[in-house]
């Protein structure tokens, strides 16, 4: 049986795919739980549109994300620690205080928080400016400078 994956399926293909299906796997599993469709002549036609809006769309969003790592490269985002007297900081900057920090002030990546990866292996504790690598999702990555300061 020839169907259209509605997403995509590990082992099977991608989202949009038309492949052919063993008639139980599809009966009994992929079209009740909506990961398929029968391809017919109709369906074929409609995936064709799908596709080429669903294309448009993941270009757009590229063009986006693209945009959104220059915007990083270019922004420093300040964050304060308090400070003892002989120079140690009490506290750290997680990858979770960065991350919500950058969704806070790049409007583009609201509704996103949940692709973007901050990379780091610790949390930050020294003050001073460090380089983060942010992957954006899609394949898109930028680097952005975090800076801490004293907070007294």
């Amino acid at each position: 049986m020839q169907v259209i994956l509605l997403q995509d399926i590990k082992g099977i293909g991608k989202k949009f795919d038309v492949k052919e299906i063993k008639d139980g796997y599809a009966r009994n599993f992929l079209l009740p739980n909506g990961l398929a469709k029968i391809a017919d002549e109709k369906s074929t036609r409609e995936l064709e549109i799908k596709k080429i809006s669903h294309t448009k769309r993941e270009e757009k969003i590229k063009t986006l994300l693209e945009s959104v790592a220059k915007n990083l490269s270019e922004r420093e985002f300040i964050f304060s620690l308090n400070v003892g007297k002989k120079g140690e900081t009490f506290g750290s900057i997680t990858k979770e205080d960065i991350k919500e920090r950058i969704c806070s002030k790049i409007d583009e990546l609201s509704g996103r928080e949940k692709e973007i990866e901050v990379k780091m292996e610790k949390p930050l504790k020294t003050l001073g400016e460090h380089h983060i690598e942010v992957n954006l999702g899609k394949g898109i990555k930028g680097l952005t400078k975090v800076k801490i300061e004293p907070l007294n």
